[in-house]
């Protein structure tokens, strides 16, 4: 029963997924987030190739994985772009955040390249070394992502700077999905430890987390006026 409930649940995602990205054009939110509307855009294709590889595939399982490779890479941008439509106002508190993330990410690579070399591969299954260097990635940049908007939003409040509307959602909802992300990865590891029903329980938690913040987002977003930032206002959950 848990199992058909995550199938279900995994394509509810993939629609909410599709949602997110519409909304994002429809209200040509990618002018000013590119990189955030590539991350839609890539979230929408890869939860359709799973759901055709099926979930239990060897196939799905080294798609997911070195998925991780780019999003490793991708979510330092994300996470940048999220206070694009204020740059001017906060540039140099985003170029000091920026240096730490990217510390934390060659922290991460080193780290990774040091478990990776200890791994051994199992038959059938995605190259172990390749595996574990993609894990470790994933975590320290969904991490450092988190602490980099922790920060920021930490010195905005202190000087008592007004986020614009879209950049308080986007702020809320990146935050809460480097958690997701993080939770997952840590899911990833310790599930060979865990039981059927015990894996299927924690799944239909994280699919049912997904889908809440990323419909929140969506009811959330609000068009620009124009193509320059939207004027500041005290947004609300």
């Amino acid at each position: 029963m848990l199992t058909q409930a995550n199938h279900w649940l995994d394509i509810a995602g993939t629609v909410i997924d599709g949602l997110l990205l519409c909304r994002v054009l429809l209200l040509k939110l990618h002018r000013v987030y590119l990189f955030i509307t590539l991350v839609c855009l890539l979230g929408l294709f890869f939860d359709i190739v799973l759901l055709w590889l099926g979930p239990s595939s060897q196939e799905s399982a080294r798609v997911f994985l070195y998925s991780r490779f780019l999003y490793a890479v991708l979510f330092p941008a994300v996470a940048w772009e999220v206070f694009e439509e204020m740059k001017l106002q906060i540039s140099k508190l985003r170029r000091l955040g920026i240096l730490r993330l990217i510390s934390g990410l060659l922290l991460a690579t080193i780290f990774g390249l040091i478990v990776s070399a200890f791994a051994e591969n199992e038959p059938g299954a995605p190259p172990a070394r390749l595996a574990t260097l993609a894990v470790v990635l994933w975590a320290g940049s969904s991490t450092a992502c988190l602490t980099f908007l922790f920060a920021l939003q930490k010195n905005l409040r202190a000087q008592e700077i007004m986020l614009p509307r879209n950049t308080f959602v986007w702020l809320i909802f990146y935050q809460l999905s480097f958690t997701y992300e993080i939770l997952s990865c840590f899911f990833l590891v310790v599930a060979p430890l865990l039981k059927s029903p015990a894996i299927d329980t924690v799944q239909l938690f994280l699919s049912i987390y997904d889908i809440a913040i990323t419909s929140w987002c969506i009811l959330k977003l609000r068009s620009l006026p124009s193509d320059v930032p939207s004027a500041p206002e005290k947004a609300s959950l």
